[in-house]
């Protein structure tokens, strides 16, 4: 079968099977970036006319995965898991729907002219119509999006990251549990750590110290401690403080602003966090990636209790 072309997307289908292949002018870590960072998945994965919101996004196997779409009248909302996840080489991602299953299988490989990336989508029925050229649109601005990320060099430095995750809790309890000494230390530290709190005022102007301390032999060597000032507290809303590392290394310098806001849905609170101001030693896909373990921390703490 010859494949068909669109802009720059060589597509493939059968009765069940979408297929798309495309090179991309940027390396690979690069290009395993924009599908994997929040922040720049809603710059280019929707369709067009359109926006994206990331509300779960969990890059390891049995992580969530939830991005809406919307025109301001109709809505999408695409669901499901991560199946796979093999940094930098693949990506398989499942979402059941009424009929079945649909899954989606990004690979990633170096070739000469940059990476070249092949989507397989795999429906449980017959391919819709018009869903190669809503590929084909997303993946030209997501060529688009790299080619001036790689001209602006501002842009690729901001180093920030977003995330979000409904808790079935009122946004009362949520806000405090980012507050409490002995509940901050519960929740906070990612998968391999473990967290104690020297202090904590919680009060605008108030600051915080906290030590991460690696609890098994994989995370032996990578203890760290950190502390900031709260900006803004508003009950039941948003938090805002800065966060900075107590090294010596320049990599791992600077300030970083964390925003924590609180918005009541019917499930209960859907927290959103933004982290700006990442380190450079510290990609902006592992402290999305930290951020969503510790959110899964939050709700084991607050959901059981």
């Amino acid at each position: 079968m010859t494949p068909d072309t669109i802009d720059e997307t060589e597509i493939e289908t059968t009765d069940t099977t979408l297929t798309l292949r495309r090179t991309f002018d940027a390396p690979r870590e690069r290009v395993w970036q924009a599908f994997t960072d929040p922040d720049e998945l809603v710059q280019w994965f929707v369709p067009d006319g359109m926006t994206a919101e990331v509300r779960a996004n969990e890059v390891e196997s049995g992580g969530d995965m939830f991005i809406t779409w919307t025109d301001g009248e109709n809505r999408v909302n695409n669901e499901g898991t991560y199946v796979e996840v093999v940094e930098h080489e693949r990506l398989v991602t499942g979402e059941e729907t009424e009929v079945g299953e649909l899954r989606v299988i990004y690979e990633f490989q170096d070739v000469r002219d940059g990476t070249e990336v092949v989507v397989t989508q795999e429906f449980p029925g017959q391919v819709p119509d018009g869903a190669a050229e809503g590929w084909a649109g997303m993946l030209e601005t997501l060529a688009e999006l790299l080619q001036e990320s790689d001209a602006d060099p501002i842009e690729t430095e901001e180093r920030s990251m977003t995330t979000s995750r409904v808790i079935k809790a009122s946004p009362e309890r949520v806000y405090e549990a980012f507050l409490d000494p002995d509940e901050l230390a519960q929740w906070l530290p990612p998968t391999g750590f473990s967290a104690e709190v020297h202090h904590l005022e919680p009060e605008e102007g108030g600051t915080f110290r906290a030590t991460f301390t690696g609890k098994t032999e994989e995370f032996a060597d990578y203890g760290h401690s950190f502390g900031g000032t709260y900006k803004e507290l508003s009950p039941g809303e948003q938090i805002v403080y800065t966060e900075s590392f107590e090294t010596d290394e320049p990599s791992m310098a600077g300030e970083m602003t964390v925003t924590a806001t609180f918005e009541e849905v019917p499930d209960g609170t859907e927290i959103t966090v933004r982290q700006e101001g990442i380190p450079e030693a510290i990609p902006p896909s592992d402290a999305n990636e930290g951020w969503n373990e510790s959110l899964e921390n939050l709700a084991d703490v607050i959901e059981e209790a």
